[in-house]
C-alpha cells in the first residue's frame, strides 16, 4: 500500500512539471508593454542574438528585391540560398522556451516561406514571382513587429 501512495506522488509530481514546462512552451516569458505589444523577455545576449540574426535577414531580403527588381534570376537564386542558410541558423532552446506559442508559428512559418523562396527561384527562374514571395515574407514580418517586442530582463 505505501508503494501505490509513493508511485501516486511520483505520477502527480511529473505531472505537474510536463504541465508546467507546457504552460511555458505555450505562454512564454511574456509581460505586456506599454505600447501594447506582447513584450518578449530575454537576456541582452538573447536578444541581441535575434536582433543581430533580424538585421542579417532584413539585408539580404533587400539584396534580393534589388536583385529581382534588376531581373538578375542567378543573384536572386543566390541570396534566396543565403536567405535559407541564414534563416535555419543556430537554435537556442533557451529563446524558443521564451518565446509564446503564436510567435513560433509566425517564426516557423516565415523561415518556411525563405525555403519555399529558394526552391521557387531555381525552379521558376522569375524574378517577379519572387518579389510576390518577399512582400508575402513582409507581410509576416510586420505582423510579428506589429504585436511583439523583445526587452532585456531586469537582472
Amino acid at each position: 500500500m505505501k508503494n501505490i501512495k509513493v508511485l501516486w506522488s511520483i505520477i502527480i509530481l511529473l505531472l505537474v512539471i510536463v504541465l508546467g514546462i507546457g504552460y511555458q512552451f505555450v505562454t512564454g516569458s511574456v509581460l505586456t508593454a506599454k505600447d501594447g505589444r506582447t513584450a518578449i523577455v530575454l537576456t541582452k545576449g538573447e536578444r541581441n542574438f535575434v536582433l543581430t540574426e533580424m538585421r542579417g535577414l532584413l539585408s539580404h531580403m533587400q539584396q534580393l528585391v534589388s536583385a529581382a527588381a534588376d531581373k538578375d534570376i542567378d543573384r536572386t537564386i543566390k541570396i534566396a540560398k543565403l536567405l535559407t542558410e541564414d534563416s535555419k541558423g543556430e537554435t537556442q532552446v533557451s529563446i524558443i522556451a521564451k518565446t509564446p506559442l503564436a510567435f513560433k508559428k509566425l517564426s516557423t512559418n516565415i523561415h518556411t516561406q525563405f525555403g519555399e523562396l529558394y526552391a521557387d527561384a531555381v525552379t521558376k527562374r522569375d524574378p517577379d514571382h519572387s518579389l510576390k514571395q518577399v512582400s508575402i515574407i513582409m507581410q509576416n514580418c510586420i505582423a510579428c513587429h506589429g504585436a511583439y517586442q523583445l526587452v532585456e530582463s531586469a537582472k
